[in-house]
């Protein structure tokens, strides 16, 4: 069946079904290609049993589905497939879950910890894979800045960001070509003061230089 090349999760219990990490594992391995719940545990290196009901849980809030069945010695065999090949969250849905209920923020929370954490051990493995040889440096980018601007030219760099997303799911496809080695782009672009207000009438120093000057 034929995938979207991506979904904007809108719905706060999407998010928090992938609170859980073995869910956004057999998320992926969907994302490539479709396959039964035993074809992803064999991937994964788990017992089948112990991710129906993980997979039940991603089908029921849309994030996978049916994409055939096959009989096969008098069993039918279930094949599923994501709904997209890339998934993002609205922001919106985080300030709904501030103002919600206490769990639903911290699923929200759990699911972030999720992502970074398998982000930041990746890294790790690949740093230490790589003593002596060349390093993250030479193979990838790590960037950590504050980014100073106004609500017009962030909605842009946001805009800018969902391009690039867009452009290199675009080349996405599920089987490796020869030579092709497998890469990780995490990126988090989010408001550090969404409410700050802004500074006094005449700006701050202005006015300290005003008081210099009545001295």
């Amino acid at each position: 069946m034929r995938q979207a090349a991506s979904l904007t999760l809108t719905d706060v219990h999407q998010v928090k079904v992938l609170a859980d990490p073995l869910r956004i594992r057999i998320l992926e391995e969907l994302c490539k290609a479709e396959r039964t719940t035993k074809q992803v545990a064999q991937l994964l290196g788990e017992k089948p049993t112990k991710l129906y009901h993980h997979v039940e849980a991603l089908e029921r809030v849309g994030l996978i589905r049916l994409a055939r069945t096959r009989p096969n010695r008098g069993t039918t065999e279930k094949y599923y497939i994501s709904v997209a090949r890339q998934f993002n969250a609205d922001s919106r849905i985080f300030s709904a879950a501030d103002a919600g209920a206490e769990a639903e923020g911290d699923a929200l929370q759990a699911m972030i910890a999720t992502v970074f954490d398998r982000t930041a051990g990746e890294l790790r493995d690949l740093v230490a894979q790589n003593r002596g040889s060349e390093g993250i440096e030479e193979q990838g980018v790590l960037s950590y800045l504050e980014v100073r601007t106004d609500d017009k030219h962030a909605r842009q760099l946001r805009a800018r960001l969902m391009r690039l997303i867009k452009s290199l799911d675009e080349t996405h496809e599920s089987t490796k070509k020869s030579g092709e080695k497998r890469y990780r782009l995490t990126i988090a672009f989010y408001p550090l003061d969404p409410d700050a207000p802004g500074p006094p009438p005449g700006g701050a120093e202005e006015k300290r230089n005003g008081k210099k000057a009545a001295k």
